[in-house]
């Protein structure tokens, strides 16, 4: 399995990279959860090093300036978003 390492972290959001792609998932009270799904419902998984390929879907590993441009909106626009994220 390959490594997932955290590259940048701000309030509850991290950028995570494995084999060369990028990643943004969110950490709360132990869980990380992936961007997608609806508020309540998103995947999740403990927060382990290993958990972050259990919440971002395959097609979710972006290009580094990608995945940075939206890690950057997602902690400008703060901890308000993380309850809504889309």
């Amino acid at each position: 399995m390959p490594k997932v390492r955290t590259v940048s972290e701000h309030g509850s959001f991290r950028l995570v990279e494995r084999d060369g792609r990028y990643a943004v998932i969110e950490a709360r009270d132990g869980q990380i959860y992936g961007l997608h799904g609806e508020a309540g419902d998103r995947p999740s998984a403990p927060d382990r090093p290993d958990a972050a390929e259990a919440v971002v879907a395959p097609g979710d590993w972006h290009a580094e300036d990608e995945a940075r441009r939206r890690f950057e909106e997602l902690t400008a626009r703060g901890e308000e978003l993380a309850r809504k994220i889309w």
